[in-house]
């Protein structure tokens, strides 16, 4: 008989191994399309009906491989589709590695797609944090959700954190790509990768303690069997999904601290692109309507980060009063 550990090893295994795994269903219990709201979607953005949207299925309740049905999963994935429902369009979600999304996204430009190209994938909702620089890259977002980071480290024998200078002199697994990857560095008065940030501090060296080694793995999948195995000291990860993963050890993982850096998540399209409104009008319609949002969020157990519909809003990076994990770099 499997240890929990052993188990989540098990499905974490399957779930690596979606790549390119696509579904378009839903719960019939959900909403149907909104005529006015169908009718925003511009007529060009209907040719490419099934929209394909992008997401990291690794990042587990929020978007994963299902590892009885192969089918991507998650609130994230829930949510999607009762949008697409609203617009009266249908939509395939395409499991991708997270670090390539916004490339991918931007391949085809609104001027471009009205020239006759056929974007990669519409829209991605994959727990993005909207921040200055991916929207200087180009890349519009529409918050709907709002999260923490979270650390995690084994319950027996594990190190103690509380705040981020408890990294300092431990090895921390993160998913490339993400918040929590460029927080780490930063932490440090560091580019990912190592390139000194002129003016700002080294923490660690400030405190008297060795630097943070941060390792970066693909998939958020990838990052936690390092935690698991032991390669890893710390894990550090968005708290929905943090708080997934001491459910699924049957608590032989443990939350270190509390969240910090609570900020908006947002679906993530190429800037300008023609379905910014209908996509917006439709998240909001979920939120004021029959409890269709809530329901996506208390049936995975994260509702806790319910926004309501006058919080949507685009490029949106921050929200008020909110404990930062790191100095600002």
């Amino acid at each position: 008989m499997k240890t929990a550990v052993s188990a989540l090893i098990a499905m974490l295994a399957v779930v690596a191994c979606g790549g390119g795994s696509g579904t378009n269903n839903t719960s019939a219990s959900g909403p149907g399309k909104v005529a006015a709201i169908a009718g925003e979607v511009p007529s060009d953005m209907k040719a490419l009906v099934p929209f394909q949207i992008a997401t990291d299925a690794t990042y587990a309740p929020n978007e994963f491989v299902d590892p009885n049905s192969g089918a991507i999963s998650g609130w994230d994935i829930d949510l999607g589709l009762a949008a697409c429902k609203v617009m009266g369009v249908t939509c395939t979600f395409n499991n991708v590695t997270f670090d390539d999304i916004i490339a991918q996204l931007k391949a085809s430009t609104p001027s471009e797609v009205a020239g006759g190209d056929k974007p990669r994938y519409v829209f991605s909702i994959s727990s993005w944090s909207p921040t200055q620089a991916r929207e200087s890259s180009g890349i519009d977002f529409i918050t709907y959700y709002k999260a923490g980071e979270s650390w995690l480290v084994k319950s027996s024998g594990g190190v103690s954190i509380s705040t981020a200078a408890d990294m300092c002199g431990h090895t921390v697994a993160v998913e490339a790509g993400t918040t929590e990857e460029s927080d780490a560095w930063g932490f440090m008065g560091q580019q990912v990768g190592g390139t000194p940030i002129s003016g700002d501090t080294d923490n660690c060296k400030k405190a008297g303690k060795s630097d943070i080694k941060v390792t970066s793995f693909q998939t958020q999948t990838d990052a936690d069997s390092a935690l698991i195995s032991g390669r890893a000291d710390i894990g550090w990860l968005d708290q929905p999904v943090a708080d997934y993963q001491v459910k699924q050890t049957g608590g032989k993982l443990k939350i270190g601290g509390q969240p910090c850096s609570i900020a908006p998540y947002g679906i993530a399209l190429v800037k300008g692109s023609e379905l910014e409104k209908p996509l917006t009008d439709a998240i909001k319609y979920l939120m004021d309507n029959n409890n269709y949002y809530k329901d996506i969020l208390n049936r995975w157990g994260v509702g806790d980060g319910a926004f309501t519909s006058s919080d949507v809003g685009m490029n949106v990076n921050s929200l008020p009063s909110q404990p930062s994990c790191v100095p600002a770099y």
